[in-house]
């Protein structure tokens, strides 16, 4: 007499524990998040403040140091223009000693430093002017973001931001 087998039901594993365990991480998670939703979103802004009613003196937010990057021989190379100006030294060591006399001549570190490259300047030029500046002691280094290129009745080209 041979016994004859039958077919075993499917087995399924219970999902309830690992529900348990994900919903425990959740909260985990969640209770360990700092979750500043009233300062994120909001833009500071600086009004003039003679559109208000105190008509106070006018103020004008400029930064004092603009460097511009204009592209030289297709990507070797990048022509730096400080303040509109070409630098004497033109690499980027050049622009570190101009900036360090700056801090050292008095500049507020926390003033701006705003960088604009034209499209065909490479990125490496431009992480090489911001780290200049950075090495200089500025800690407000800033990316245009528009840029333009005036080459008008110049032999070389002129750039600023």
């Amino acid at each position: 007499m041979t016994r004859r087998l039958e077919p075993t039901a499917e087995v399924v594993p219970n999902l309830a524990p690992m529900v348990d365990v994900i919903m425990v991480l959740l909260v985990f998670f969640l209770l360990g998040t700092s979750l500043e939703l009233l300062s994120q979103g909001i833009l500071q802004t600086e009004l003039d403040p003679s559109s208000g009613p105190g008509a106070g003196a006018r103020v004008e937010i400029r930064p004092l140091i603009r460097i511009a990057l204009a592209d030289l021989r297709a990507g070797e190379s990048a022509y730096i223009y400080v303040m509109d100006e070409p630098l004497a030294d033109a690499d980027f060591e050049g622009l570190y000693r101009f900036l360090l006399e700056r801090r050292q001549a008095g500049a507020d570190p926390a003033n701006p430093v705003v960088i604009g490259a034209e499209t065909t300047v490479r990125w490496k030029f431009v992480i090489k002017a911001m780290d200049a500046a950075v090495r200089a002691g500025f800690t407000n280094v800033q990316f245009a973001v528009s840029f333009r290129s005036d080459a008008a009745g110049q032999t070389g080209r002129r750039a600023g931001l």
